[in-house]
């Protein structure tokens, strides 16, 4: 991770905003691009790291994960000022309570979820590929669910919200699918051309406006270690790519798709 350059997206606040944090903290001689939506957020977002006691070095850049002018404008500037990316963390993401009220309701609640937590994410993986692929050791992190989860349905004790659920399921499917095409790339060049490794992590419950601050939930930052986990694994294999974890009882943990 030493001078490796990270984007998060939607890190301008709540588990994005922690993963930072704590990187920030533990791989300070990383360089942390903070996107948000809204780039006026971003310096506050900011201050609160430096006041946390981040002394990594913090980017910010204005990213609309629906927006692909906005995408590629950021490509364009990240290009341009680094000339690479070595991890992408894919956290940008809502959940909404579908709208039963009317068949077309029903359709637009499933639409505006799939939109921003797969299609969106797979517009940002497609975008910056190519800078990805300029890495010595590119890392696409994708931030799904338990919720994603079809081998825990009905076994661990979950909310029930089919809309983020099955777009967190679609988001596990297009990481492995996205392994599968690399690895097939990489083999076609006989080995000389560099994999990126595709995770999905599950992060756990969590308090964050995401879910109103949930009670019970985990500290965001107790959330962000799976992350820093997957960001030390320092090129030593521990983590094949293609997976899905989590880290529960002080443990990583594959999580079943």
């Amino acid at each position: 991770m030493s001078s490796s350059i990270v984007l998060i997206t939607g890190a301008n606040q709540g588990y994005g905003h922690a993963i930072l944090e704590v990187a920030g903290q533990r791989l300070p001689n990383a360089t942390y691009i903070l996107s948000c939506r809204k780039i006026e957020d971003a310096p506050e977002a900011v201050k609160q790291l430096k006041d946390a006691g981040v002394t990594a070095s913090i980017d910010t850049q204005q990213l609309d994960v629906t927006d692909d002018d906005s995408i590629s404008a950021a490509v364009k500037a990240i290009e341009e000022k680094y000339g690479r990316l070595d991890v992408l963390i894919n956290n940008a993401g809502i959940v909404a309570l579908p709208d039963t009220s009317s068949l077309s309701a029903i359709r637009k609640g499933y639409n505006n979820v799939f939109n921003t937590n797969t299609a969106s994410v797979a517009v940002v993986i497609a975008a910056f590929t190519s800078l990805l692929l300029r890495s010595s050791a590119p890392k696409v992190i994708n931030i799904s669910s338990g919720l994603g989860s079809i081998g825990l349905s009905g076994v661990r004790k979950m909310a029930q919200i089919p809309t983020y659920a099955a777009s967190k399921s679609a988001l596990n499917a297009l990481t492995v699918q996205l392994q599968i095409l690399d690895d097939v790339r990489v083999a076609k060049e006989d080995g000389a051309g560099k994999g990126i490794k595709y995770f999905a992590v599950a992060p756990g419950l969590m308090k964050t406006r995401f879910n109103n601050f949930l009670k019970f939930g985990k500290d965001p930052k107790d959330g962000a270690e799976v992350v820093l986990r997957l960001l030390e694994d320092g090129g030593e294999d521990a983590y094949p790519g293609g997976t899905y974890w989590e880290f529960e009882q002080r443990e990583m943990k594959q999580v079943p798709w």
